[in-house]
């Protein structure tokens, strides 16, 4: 039997996001549930999800996606919020940055501390997981800023890791930078497939699981629409989020997971 980690990263983002993801984390639909505190929504959000997370135990991994680019998003820290302002880096200026070895180190610690910090005072919990946003965690400079935070949090309970890699040589080093840290990673699977037909996902899902290592993260982004939604996402994005909770929410889907001997972890 193979263990499979389904889970959504993006709560914070939209209410019907949100709604959703609820819904599915209380049926057993989801297996883990990732939050973005850096969203203008996460301070009236956060308690809803605190209620799921009291009410499921230990059946859903809750934990944090940690943003330093993007849209919707603004900085936490002082000092970030200071030099950018309410806009956050892009993807590709933190990979050139990146690359040429000039990440602001000291700003994204601090940034990931502030995160890290907001997202347990205001849950009242640790962390489960940790998940950098865009597949930043990557970049080995920023996963080790992203683990130095980790462990100067002290959590009682190291937070699992999610890799932004399916494998390879990036993904060995990101497990052995982890490791010095007393981090486990969880490898990545392939997300669910991106179309609008249920019928046509349902059918994918039949062999989307073969090959998977044990434990695999496997990324949804289920959602209804709304109007904050409606004018951040493509029309296109918002029916694969619907598509993809009705799926999810499906009798048929745990029979597909029966059928190929797989269980969410």
């Amino acid at each position: 039997m193979k263990r499979i980690t389904l889970g959504a990263l993006d709560y914070g983002l939209a209410f019907g996001v949100d709604r959703a993801l609820r819904d599915l984390a209380e049926h057993g639909r989801l297996s883990a549930v990732g939050a973005l505190v850096t969203t203008e929504l996460w301070p009236r959000e956060f308690r809803p999800l605190q209620e799921i997370a009291e009410k499921v135990g230990k059946q859903v991994l809750f934990g944090i996606t940690l943003a330093f680019s993007g849209d919707r998003v603004t900085p936490v820290s002082t000092r970030m919020q200071d030099i950018y302002g309410e806009r956050m880096l892009t993807r590709e200026q933190i990979n050139r940055r990146a690359f040429f070895r000039l990440l602001p180190d000291e700003l994204l610690f601090e940034e990931s501390l502030a995160q890290l910090a907001r997202y347990s005072v205001l849950m009242q919990r640790p962390p489960d997981f940790v998940a950098v946003r865009d597949g930043l965690l990557a970049r080995t400079s920023l996963a080790r800023i992203v683990f130095k935070a980790i462990d100067r949090a002290d959590f009682e309970t190291p937070p699992l890791v999610i890799s932004p890699v399916r494998s390879g040589f990036k993904t060995l080093r990101l497990a052995r930078v982890a490791k010095s840290y007393n981090l486990q990673v969880l490898p990545k699977g392939n997300p669910l497939p991106q179309t609008s037909d249920v019928e046509e996902l349902q059918d994918l899902l039949l062999n989307h699981f073969d090959g998977m290592s044990d434990r695999s993260f496997v990324a949804a982004i289920p959602g209804k629409s709304d109007d904050r939604l409606m004018r951040n996402e493509p029309r296109k994005k918002i029916a694969i989020r619907e598509c993809q909770y009705e799926v999810l929410r499906s009798t048929r889907f745990f029979q597909t997971l029966d059928r190929k001997d797989v269980f969410l972890n």
